[in-house]
């Protein structure tokens, strides 16, 4: 995964990512500003409407961080509209089989290759970057397919297979649910899992991806050596959530001695 544009950085073989929830680019450009390698807009389960992208894109790139967007759904419309809004990666849900995954990629890429509308967008510069943008299009933009249920695991040699799928994204909390495991990431079950998709990935060298919710140390290097090489670390309302609670916490202390 490594976008041409000079402008940005290149992903290293391991990169650290993360989600974004509010909708505000101050909140984007600080996350990006830390030195992530790349952050995911959340259109599924954040409050953020399309319109809203533009600013939180332009927010991201102008810290040399790459803009991705975790879609709502795996639909053409949502696909289209986040492409042509300027995200360079997309993270598309509930991807279960090789059929759902060739879908995707089929809308993603201009023909030849695919079947995406070529129109003036922001994405290429309300057209006055036209050709060049689709030139470079079908290279450029990274698709990572979610596993997020049992049946995706069983499939997911096939997912990855799909020519244009640089890799995949494993989301826990999701992924534990249809075991019946609701936040059991250690179970037996689980670790089962991991070492299906990493195993998967390593044959067919493509990137593994996780999102460490909660992330310590310990986890961290945990994922690292399990072979994960794309890994979300928490999301913008956790980290404000805990830091705040955590000097909270603190001032009490000093205010109880």
């Amino acid at each position: 995964m490594k976008p041409r544009n000079e402008n940005h950085k290149k992903i290293p073989k391991v990169s650290f990512g993360s989600w974004i929830q509010i909708g505000h680019p101050v909140v984007a450009e600080l996350m990006a500003a830390t030195g992530f390698d790349w952050l995911a807009v959340d259109l599924e389960h954040g409050a953020i409407d399309i319109s809203q992208c533009l600013s939180l894109i332009q927010a991201i790139k102008g810290q040399r961080c790459i803009p991705m967007a975790r879609l709502p759904y795996n639909d053409k419309i949502w696909i289209r509209r986040a492409l042509d809004t300027g995200f360079m990666g997309l993270i598309i849900p509930m991807v279960n089989s090789g059929t759902e995954a060739a879908d995707a990629v089929k809308t993603v890429k201009y023909p030849p290759q695919g079947e995406r509308g070529i129109g003036y967008a922001a994405a290429n510069m309300y057209g006055t970057r036209l050709e060049s943008s689709i030139s470079k299009a079908n290279a450029d933009i990274s698709v990572i397919a979610q596993i997020e249920t049992s049946a995706a695991v069983k499939r997911v040699e096939e997912i990855l297979a799909v020519d244009g799928i640089n890799g995949v994204f494993m989301g826990p909390y999701d992924l534990s649910g249809s075991y019946g495991l609701l936040g059991q990431f250690d179970h037996p079950t689980m670790r089962a899992a991991y070492d299906k998709v990493l195993s998967a990935c390593k044959r067919q060298n493509k990137l593994a991806g996780i999102h460490v919710v909660k992330p310590s140390v310990e986890e961290v290097r945990c994922r690292l050596e399990q072979g994960f090489n794309f890994i979300a670390l928490s999301l913008d309302v956790a980290f404000l959530a805990d830091g705040g609670e955590r000097m909270l916490k603190k001032a009490r202390e000093c205010a109880s001695k």
